[in-house]
């Protein structure tokens, strides 16, 4: 696994710098392998790394488009990374990653890039002509990706006691949550056991542009199921499910990194 964290809407780059270095130490147990943080006049980017895919220093974050436009922070994996990269004619990669071909793909098509990933992913993307953060998470929430507003800013991170070391965000029982949690023993998202802090979910992304904050659902699992397996047989079915089974199996096998390496 691997860590992001951002603030908008401070134009202290000194402030901003040592609050984005807090929250990204808080996590450095989801990305021994590297980290880094980028900071403008509106916007702080943190990333902590677990090397999957191009092991080498080329898969630094934050990563640049090759425009220096576009800034990302990422945590996941783009299973069809290669079918994407190699849908895009034209474009001289300089990495082996799929953050690159995150990037790329959000440089031709925006927010609706996400249409084209099947993997598990939370990035945020900083456009810096627009003025923009663009951040977005998995049709199914594998990976987490939590936000708060706190003194006129928007935080997001991986995790929620990352958001906590900015030392901004009000440390607040969600009194509701409390309730729900030894009702149900849990706490229904988008809420979370602090109060003002929400998680972003599954399949959502959001725009952040000056005081707009647009949260937009770009999948659902039953408005985007497929009707594939209508009028067929039982037998019919289950080797459809094998086969959709195995497929999704040796997709997960694409990491650089040996799968024992995830047992140690």
């Amino acid at each position: 696994m691997c860590g992001i964290a951002g603030i908008y809407g401070l134009n202290d780059q000194s402030r901003s710098g040592q609050m984005i270095a807090r929250m990204n130490d808080r996590m450095a147990h989801r990305g021994p392998d590297d980290h880094g943080i980028y900071t403008d006049h509106q916007v702080a980017l943190g990333h902590r790394r677990l090397a999957i895919l191009d092991l080498s220093p080329a898969g630094h974050q934050p990563m640049f488009a090759d425009n220096g436009n576009l800034v990302l922070v990422f945590n996941g994996e783009i299973y069809n990374f290669r079918e994407v990269r190699e849908s895009f004619e034209g474009f001289n990669y300089t990495t082996s990653t799929d953050s690159e071909v995150i990037l790329e793909a959000f440089r031709r098509h925006g927010k609706n890039c996400v249409h084209l990933f099947n993997g598990m992913f939370a990035f945020a993307i900083w456009d810096k002509t627009k003025q923009e953060l663009f951040i977005a998470r998995d049709r199914l929430g594998i990976k987490p990706l939590y936000y708060v507003e706190a003194e006129g800013l928007f935080l997001f991170s991986s995790e929620i006691r990352s958001l906590l070391a900015s030392d901004v965000v009000p440390r607040r029982i969600n009194k509701s949550a409390i309730a729900e949690y030894f009702t149900y023993q849990t706490v229904h998202a988008p809420d979370t056991i602090l109060d003002g802090v929400k998680m972003l979910m599954p399949g959502h992304h959001i725009t952040i542009s000056g005081s707009i904050r647009a949260v937009e659902q770009y999948w659902h699992p039953v408005k985007n199921a497929s009707n594939d397996s209508e009028g067929k047989k039982y037998d019919e079915v289950c080797h459809d499910i094998k086969m959709l089974f195995e497929a999704s199996v040796k997709r997960r096998l694409i990491s650089d990194v040996p799968f024992g390496a995830f047992l140690s």
